[in-house]
């Protein structure tokens, strides 16, 4: 299943850049191909509106890869919808090339039980060096509302920080259900007490990704078939 996984969906997620002055860039996280027209999904917590976007495309995901690139190549991309309430981003690439997206891409979050398998793609700390595509499993193991009455998926894993923006897939069909959006932290935003930079008490084994409908949501404001 998490082969099938990765074959299918390794190849269409991205690392999302923010370009700086000096010419380089700066990770924010991560997305995925959405729509062969050259649509990308991601949060919308990652990204300022005023930002200069790009992406960064995935290395092969069969061969071994240099797990930090000294040099990349960005593709530029703007923000096509925003809904920040539902922490979820519609983004277009510039000028795109021919692009293949899987058919029946999305699935149906409606019929999701609780206890099912998942599986999550995306960069984790890539605003640490580390650039490689990692591939994750989880189970869905509830089905929250947010205070904003955001529709979630609780997932059972600790997702670190740089995936979110990923693709949550259903792995009885392999069709992508959520956005990973971040983890719990039993203690808000940080600790009181700190090693170096890290926060104690932050850690949780809960995470969570929004449900696609509102991703599905922004794609047909652009008036595009999904």
């Amino acid at each position: 299943m998490y082969k099938n996984m990765a074959q299918h969906h390794g190849g269409g997620c991205l690392m999302i850049v923010r370009r700086q002055d000096d010419q380089g860039v700066e990770f924010v996280g991560s997305g995925f191909l959405c729509h062969s027209k050259g649509y990308i999904l991601t949060c919308a917590h990652t990204i300022n509106l005023t930002d200069k976007l790009s992406v960064i495309s995935p290395q092969p995901i069969q061969k071994f890869n240099p797990m930090t690139m000294d040099r990349v190549n960005v593709i530029d991309v703007s923000v096509a919808q925003f809904d920040a309430e539902n922490d979820m981003a519609l983004l277009k690439i510039n000028n795109p090339p021919p692009l293949s997206v899987p058919d029946n891409i999305f699935g149906d979050e409606d019929k999701i039980i609780v206890g099912s398998s998942v599986g999550y793609l995306g960069f984790p700390f890539g605003q640490s060096g580390l650039h490689t595509l990692k591939v994750s499993h989880s189970i869905i193991s509830s089905k929250v509302v947010s205070q904003s009455g955001t529709r979630q998926f609780q997932l059972d894993a600790m997702v670190h920080e740089g995936n979110s923006g990923g693709p949550l897939v259903d792995l009885a069909t392999n069709q992508v259900i959520g956005v990973i959006s971040g983890r719990f932290s039993p203690t808000g935003d940080g600790g009181s007490i700190r090693i170096g930079n890290h926060a104690l008490g932050t850690e949780s084994t809960i995470s969570y990704a929004t449900t696609i409908d509102y991703g599905l949501e922004l794609i047909k404001s652009e008036n595009l078939n999904v």
